[in-house]
Order: C-alpha cells, then structure tokens, then sequence
C-alpha cells in the first residue's frame, strides 16, 4: 500500500502552549484512520495540519492526492446568504473545473490542435476516478442519506439550524468526491438513519478517510486503523486493526505493564530480604 499522507517531526504550539510534539506517522492510500484522544489532546489541530490549514512550527506534513483533499472543519461557519443549492456547486468545484478543462481539451483537438493529448488523458482518469459524470446524482443521494431530501436548495443557509448546516457541508463534501476525506466529528448531528448511510458510505468509497471522532461504535464500524493522540506526551501513537485492533493492544500494553510491575515488587522484595537477613547476621 503506497503511502499517501505523511507528517514528520511536527511540532505545534499555541500561545507557547506545546500541542503537538515530534510527531511522525504515515498512512497508506485507501486506508479509513480513525483520530482518537482527550478533549484538547490535539486530534483537530493534526486533522487541519494534515488539510494544509495549519503549518507546523517544526516538521513538515507531505500529501499527495491528485484526485483533491476535502476538509470537514468543526468550526465553519456558512454565510447565511447562500443558498443551499450554491454550498453544493462550491462542493463540486474541482469537478467543475476540470470538466471545464476536458471540454476545451477536446476542441482544441478537435480542431487539429493535439498538443493536449496527454493532459486531457491524465484529466480524464481524475475525472473519472472521482465520479464526475454522477456528480449532480450522488449530491442528490447524499441530501437524502443525510436527512435534507426535503430541504428546498433556493433556501437560505441562514434559515437553518446549526446541526442541517454541518449536515449540508458534508453532503457537499461528499458529493465532490475528493480522494482524501479529512473528517472532524462527522457523525455530530446525525440521526440513526444518517448515521448508517454515512458508514456505508464511508467503507465503500474509493479512497482515503481521516476522521476524527469520540464514536466508538462508528470507529469500529469504519476505521481499519487508529492514531491516538497522547494529551501528555503530546504524541501519536498508531493502531493497527481498527478499533477492536486498539482496545486490544492497549489491553495488551497494561498486561505487559503489570507483569513487569509485578516483577519489580518481586525483585524488590527479594533485596529487601537479603538486605534485611545480613543485617541480622552482622
């Protein structure tokens, strides 16, 4: 599996408060990473570093994606003007212009100009690997499967609530289809029926998924693997397995820890009874 994302020696501060230390870990394409820790740990600062939102202080983070990198950001905030029809065109807007692209590709050659052969094999295979003749139809199953089927795309963003907005930006996400989905606390704001479409979604999907998320039951339904983010070393520390794989590492982590516990009170004890029969003998 090639590797896609990489982060190496990231160190990140906020206000002289450290949040992230020496971090390095890589991901492979396809792979469905769950980002797991304490509130305040660093998952959302990794998630925008990763996204190219943030720069490191030390280190550097390295993505590669020809199909495009889509951000899910737990604080946007939509414009209330827009209307619900123009959050969805922003969603597509890679796709846009690259069917923009093919089209004048083609003719350009058509006219007997075949200087663009190549780029026009290399748009199409990214315009094809990322859906672009289902845009407009997996936009539409993704306002269904998130519960806005029934929201009128003329309407104001403004006009809704909170949760139909967050809602709203990730149907728009998915429906641009970018090869890596970088996700902070997808499943916020969904009802059981969104909640099993988005997972089925997700697991089916081409490409790479980073997610943040405190649902367990979504982790382990989603993830084949796990970054935790340590809040007091302020590393990552990566979970094969998914999160069934990370539970029981970390069961095997504390048994390792309490048998060389237990050692140590042995050991202890046994300096302590020599120690304790020379002086008797003195």
């Amino acid at each position: 599996m090639p590797v896609q994302i990489t982060a190496l020696d990231v160190s990140k501060s906020f206000d002289g408060r450290p949040v992230l230390d020496s971090v390095t870990c890589s991901l492979g394409a396809g792979e469905r990473t769950g980002i797991i820790g304490e509130n305040g740990s660093g998952k959302s600062t990794l998630l925008r570093l990763l996204a190219g939102e943030e720069r490191p202080d030390r280190g550097e983070t390295v993505v590669q994606a020809s199909g495009g990198v889509g951000h899910l950001a737990q604080e946007e905030r939509l414009p209330g003007s827009m209307t619900v029809q123009q959050v969805l065109d922003r969603g597509l807007t890679e796709l846009r212009a690259v069917e923009r692209r093919l089209r004048s590709l083609e003719a350009a050659m058509a006219a007997g100009d075949e200087s663009g052969m190549a780029e026009y094999g290399d748009l199409l295979t990214v315009f094809e690997l990322r859906g672009g003749y289902d845009a407009d139809a997996r936009a539409e199953r993704a306002l269904r499967g998130l519960g806005l089927r029934l929201v009128d795309r003329d309407r104001a963003v403004g006009t809704l609530s909170g949760g139909e907005q967050v809602r709203l930006r990730l149907a728009a996400l998915l429906a641009g289809a970018p090869e890596i989905l970088l996700l902070d606390e997808p499943t916020n704001h969904l009802d059981a029926a969104a909640l099993h479409w988005l997972e089925e979604h997700l697991r089916t999907r081409r490409g790479t998924l980073v997610a943040v998320s405190h649902d367990r039951d979504f982790l382990d339904r989603v993830a084949t693997s796990l970054l935790e983010v340590d809040a007091d070393r302020r590393r990552v520390v990566r979970f094969g397995g998914g999160y069934a794989g990370h539970l029981a590492e970390k069961a095997a982590g504390r048994r390792r820890w309490a048998q060389e516990y237990d050692r140590w009170r042995a050991e202890t004890d046994r300096l302590r009874e020599a120690a304790s029969t020379t002086a008797r003998r003195v």
